[in-house]
């Protein structure tokens, strides 16, 4: 009786616990090819690896009752110590599991390669959005339309999106769930990663590992629209009227180095600024102790979205020069200035 108890709690707790998994779980809930073939070849490996999971806890459940202590007729084999049937299915069906696992493997790593272009039905040209991680933030520069946003990003629906990320900051891991898989942004470096929206809508996009203290609040927007309302939204921050669109976005003018600089939030906590001003001695801690109190506490709240009008050319290439200076034979100092942009023209490739 009280085993029977005990189950009967166990199970009710457990289903109120799963009352909790509810909503929309965006890994499977997929708006595009990407995201979906991704989300496919999951579930297909599951399923795969449930063919083992599931007959393997079956026969776990069924031995325990067959030979039970109390089961007197269950057969009693003290000498048996070999079967090829067994052999074959112990070893066989997950020797052909995994060569499946192997070979889809294999086709989903090129398939699904974030540097593969997205073909599009209506061979539609692609979005080019250059992203800069910041700390901690997300910065969008539309290099062909020559605007940039913080914290939103817009591309029109079934349209390719060919997106070139990189760092100003730690390394960050740029994801949209509900479009692509995820993919890192470094300093001194450029990734890619290609992606559609089928329909239009609104998807969540945030930074998917850690990368200080701040880093939870590295979430943004990715909205899917029609292609009247991408143009529209365009010429809106070209007018700097982009809150005409989004009436809680700021919107401001040029995005020049002067700007980009002063959008880095502070990376240290409160304790860690107390911390070193308490426990300064020397000229340096103290020297330390000011910097990093100049430099602020980690943001509480996700960076308001932001609208520039123009944008400095090639402010991209020029943060990812900044971080190669070693080896270009530049200066750290040279690299905020415009006439680094002009280097870092010619020393990152397109």
């Amino acid at each position: 009786m009280r085993q029977t108890i005990l189950s009967v709690l166990s199970l009710s707790t457990l289903a109120v616990l799963l009352t909790g998994c509810g909503g929309d779980i965006v890994l499977l809930n997929s708006k595009g090819p990407v995201a979906q073939g991704q989300s496919n070849l999951m579930l297909t490996a599951i399923g795969l690896m449930l063919l083992v999971v599931i007959p393997s806890i079956l026969m776990a459940i069924g031995f325990g009752w067959k030979y039970r202590a109390s089961n007197k007729a269950a057969d009693y084999k003290p000498t048996w110590a070999h079967s090829t049937k067994i052999e074959v299915v112990v070893w066989g069906v997950p020797i052909i599991i995994i060569a499946i696992l192997a070979a889809l493997t294999v086709w989903g790593s090129h398939r699904y390669d974030p540097y593969r272009p997205v073909e599009s039905a209506t061979n539609q040209a692609p979005v080019n959005i250059q992203v800069i991680a910041e700390a901690y933030k997300w910065i969008f520069i539309y290099p062909d339309q020559e605007i940039a946003t913080v914290n939103e990003m817009r591309f029109p629906e079934k349209t390719p999106v060919s997106l070139r990320l990189t760092s100003n900051f730690t390394m960050n891991s740029f994801f949209i769930p509900q479009l692509a898989g995820q993919i890192y942004a470094m300093a001194g470096m450029q990734t890619h990663l290609n992606l559609l929206a089928d329909n239009t809508g609104e998807f969540r996009g945030f930074s998917s590992n850690y990368s200080g203290y701040g880093f939870s609040q590295m979430r943004f927007k990715a909205y899917s629209v029609t292609e009247t309302e991408f143009k529209d939204w365009v010429a809106a921050i070209k007018a700097n009227n982009g809150t005409s669109v989004n009436s809680a976005a700021i919107q401001k003018g040029l995005l020049d180095q002067t700007e980009f600089a002063s959008l880095r939030d502070g990376i240290h906590s409160k304790q860690q600024i107390e911390s070193a001003k308490i426990h300064a001695s020397t000229e340096a801690q103290h020297e330390h102790a000011a910097k990093i109190a100049a430099e602020g506490t980690y943001p509480t709240k996700p960076h308001p979205v932001t609208y520039y009008s123009s944008v400095e050319p090639k402010l991209f290439e020029s943060v990812i020069n900044k971080y190669m200076s070693n080896y270009h034979g530049a200066d750290h100092d040279v690299a905020a200035t415009h006439e680094d942009v002009k280097h870092a023209t010619a020393s990152v490739e397109e």
